[in-house]
């Protein structure tokens, strides 16, 4: 565990983290450059902002290095830990249990889908009323670095070590055609957009995917070069061992979706369309329809 000297004057949110409010400093379990961390500190502050309800809002939590975000969440936050790929089950259980809950989920791109596709997949279609945080680093880093689902063409991995060749699952597609109704896909560098849509998807009632690419510099970074996605444009290629390099990879390969529009399945190939898919407010919302059918099988009109 690393401990970090406070910072003067302090961060304005670090009080209403775990390490904050107990340690009265930060800490992290991340590598050095991992995402996580943003993603974290970001939640932290609209959780806080918006003065969410932590009983309402159960954060349900996958299983992937992003687990150990446990520590950095705001100390009031109810958190629990899942088995792997379960993570909208539990939800579902959960909301269903208590239809005023909105479960937030946070899952990466190998729980959700990798080992968790059919779990995704069904509550995407059921439309139930939550917040799905995907967080898309490329890899399966915690268990050493095998190509995943989500794994670029033509990377290096430990299980992919002359190439990736297989196609790349997209998750924002997945969640499309499942039935979402709130799709949206961002990046750690893109902060206040990532915080936009959170914000959006904590009002939306139905299911909201919102799908976060973040660097792995362990596993992904360091066994890649910066000219991946980019080989025809004559970058010089260096490694992703930092997190300035993979920063600036995930910028330079992020489309937003109109200018995806004007541009061939060639030229969309490794890069990450940015933006929101879906908002559709009106979808029908699982639990709430689910009441309905117990009045019919009650008897009531």
């Amino acid at each position: 565990m690393s401990m970090y000297p406070s910072e003067q004057p302090e961060h304005p949110y670090l009080s209403i983290s775990m390490p904050g409010k107990f340690f009265k400093r930060y800490f992290s379990l991340f590598c050095a450059g991992c995402g996580y961390g943003i993603i974290g500190h970001l939640f932290n502050r609209v959780f806080e902002d918006e003065k969410v309800d932590p009983k309402l809002h159960p954060v349900v939590i996958g299983i992937g290095c992003y687990g150990q975000i446990l520590l950095t969440l705001h100390h009031a936050t109810q958190r629990i830990l899942t088995l792997h790929g379960r993570a909208p089950a539990l939800a579902t259980g959960m909301k269903m249990a208590n239809p005023k809950m909105k479960p937030i989920i946070f899952t990466g791109d190998g729980d959700c889908l990798g080992i968790g596709g059919n779990h995704f997949m069904h509550i995407c279609r059921r439309n139930l009323d939550c917040v799905i945080l995907i967080f898309n680093n490329s890899i399966y880093a915690m268990t050493g670095g095998q190509g995943a689902p989500t794994t670029l063409f033509g990377a290096m991995s430990s299980t992919t070590p002359y190439k990736m060749f297989e196609n790349r699952t997209d998750g924002v597609k997945l969640a499309l055609t499942a039935g979402a109704s709130y799709v949206a896909r961002t990046t750690v560098a893109h902060p206040r957009t990532l915080m936009k849509y959170f914000r959006k998807g904590l009002k939306h009632k139905g299911t909201a995917v919102i799908e976060i690419i973040t660097p792995c510099i362990t596993y992904f970074g360091r066994k890649n070069l910066d000219s991946l996605g980019d080989e025809s444009s004559g970058i010089k290629g260096q490694k992703m061992d930092n997190t300035g390099i993979m920063i600036d990879w995930i910028k330079r390969n992020s489309l937003r979706i109109n200018q995806a529009k004007f541009m061939t399945e060639e030229e969309l190939l490794n890069k990450y369309i940015i933006g929101e898919f879906r908002y559709n407010p009106d979808t029908p919302e699982y639990s709430e329809e689910y009441e309905k059918i117990k009045k019919i099988a009650m008897g009531e009109k």
